[in-house]
């Protein structure tokens, strides 16, 4: 019988956690084997999410082979998230811009280590790395205590200026502004409030002349010159804007902020590998301009083929800004809509329908934070009822036949967008065509409330692209649609 019995032995499932593997990436990491270190401890930190001392470890395995920007980027995320005491993380990122030779960067997070933790476990060689970096560097001293001071004054003065911002009184703000260059003629940052603030009350000769008189004391002012480009850029003043672009693009700037202003001029301009150098540049505890910081650096990114990297930076700007559509904007395929620069033109103009086809291709287009979010000078004082509608998406379906017409056309369109019918050179006239149903004398003839999208859709399709065989709905019904477009157009 004895033999008969069968003994069961308990089994008890082992699973990793987070310590497990961080306990693997530190003695891989020992063992110089960093990659495998790597590997452990990036799932070390899947399994445990913001866990400070994880990140950091990844992030000194980073260094050891060289990946320093990386490093720096897991090491700004744990100060920024203020995830545990971690002050010393200043200290490895100073390390990492020694590494970079980029001296002035080094310079100022080992002081901010030593300011944050005078007797920090670094302390020493964070003072010892200071006076290895000013040896290295004949103007050391000139950029630890010239540039860092200057910066300081520009942070310390905006914080300031924000105060009285805050309270929405933009006309109290210019006059102490004013006061200040009275006092101050030579505080040219004093100069850029005033003529943004300016710019925001749509006062733009009292903006272009502030900063006319700022680049009149202070020739080549870098400021100056970049908020002058923005003002032609955004007015669709293509002529002044590639002229002053001339004199930035060469520029090479010392200060983080800016880098970051030049930075999203590259940016603004296509230029993406310049302006994704000096963004880089730029670390986030500096960032002055957040939103336009991460979607500029997610367009650079995603136009130098770092998909990844792009909606990375996509979702942090959407973390920072209130924006409505959040979908991942670039994949979609460009048309004239994206040519950001084109489309600011066509605001401009005084011709009804290249207007309402700027309004149009700014509602529709990828590039639309730059028009909605950034556009120092929108101003929407003029534009139409219908214009307003179009702005935004219509929100609610309008009571009115023209402006019935309008959204339909319109949402009919974007179901012809998706197949392949874009807002380019070829297809413009078709969409002058469509949209002047609705600036036409004879406008109030179409009633096409009485229509579906789809069978609106169907109805274009069957006038202009027959050879798309578009059916969405009964050959009778969407017959009928096209015959009511036709007349009207023949009148």
């Amino acid at each position: 019988m004895e033999k008969d019995k069968k003994t069961t032995a308990k089994i008890y499932p082992f699973y990793p956690n987070g310590q497990f593997y961080f306990e693997r990436g530190v003695e891989a990491f020992r063992d110089q084997k960093i990659k495998e270190a790597i590997r452990y401890l990036v799932r070390a930190s899947e399994l445990e999410p913001g866990e400070p001392v994880i990140l950091c470890q990844l992030a000194i395995c980073y260094t050891e082979i060289g990946q320093f920007h990386k490093s720096n980027q897991l090491l700004r995320d744990i100060l920024e998230k203020r995830l545990g005491n971690m002050d010393y993380c200043y200290y490895f990122i100073a390390n990492n811009f020694a590494y970079m030779k980029d001296y002035r960067r080094a310079l100022q997070y080992a002081n901010r280590y030593l300011e944050t933790a005078a007797d920090g476990d670094y302390a020493e060689e964070a003072k010892d790395l200071i006076e290895v970096l000013l040896e290295e560097t004949p103007f050391g001293e000139t950029i630890e205590n010239g540039f860092l001071k200057l910066e300081q004054e520009f942070y310390s003065y905006k914080k300031e200026i924000n105060r009285y911002l805050a309270e929405e009184d933009s006309a109290s703000a210019c006059d102490i502004l004013k006061k200040v260059i009275d006092e101050k003629p030579n505080f040219w940052p004093a100069y850029n409030q005033l003529a943004a603030l300016y710019f925001e009350q749509l006062k733009e000769a009292e903006g272009v002349k502030v900063l006319s008189d700022l680049i009149s004391r202070n020739p080549g002012n870098l400021l100056g010159l970049c908020d002058l480009f923005i003002y032609h850029f955004y007015k669709g003043n293509r002529e002044e804007a590639d002229s002053l672009y001339l004199e930035l693009r060469d520029v090479l700037p010392v200060l983080s902020h800016h880098k970051e202003k030049l930075g999203l001029i590259h940016a603004m301009m296509g230029d993406y590998e310049e302006a994704d150098d000096l963004l880089e540049q730029v670390a986030d505890l500096e960032v002055t301009e957040r939103s336009k910081y991460y979607y500029y650096r997610a367009k650079a990114a995603y136009y130098l083929d770092d998909v990844e990297g792009a909606k990375m930076f996509w979702h942090s700007f959407l973390e920072c800004d209130l924006y409505e559509d959040v979908r991942f904007p670039w994949e979609r395929e460009a048309d004239l809509s994206n040519d950001t620069r084109l489309v600011l033109e066509m605001l401009q103009s005084e011709n009804d329908m290249t207007h309402l086809l700027g309004v149009y291709a700014m509602t529709i287009s990828a590039n639309r934070p730059e028009f909605v979010l950034f556009h120092p000078l929108l101003n929407m004082s003029n534009w139409s009822y219908m214009e307003h509608l179009m702005f935004t998406n219509f929100d609610y379906f309008p009571d009115g036949d023209v402006e019935q017409n309008c959204y339909l056309i319109m949402k009919a369109m974007d179901i012809l967008r998706e197949k392949g019918i874009l807002l380019n050179t070829e297809n413009l006239p078709l969409y002058e065509r469509l949209f002047s149903l609705v600036l036409m004398e004879n406008r109030k003839e179409l009633i096409l409330g009485r229509y579906t999208i789809e069978t609106v859709a169907s109805a274009i399709a069957k006038l202009f692209l027959p050879e798309m065989k578009l059916a969405l709905v009964d050959e009778f019904e969407y017959s009928k649609c096209a015959r009511d477009i036709e007349q009207v157009l023949s009148r």
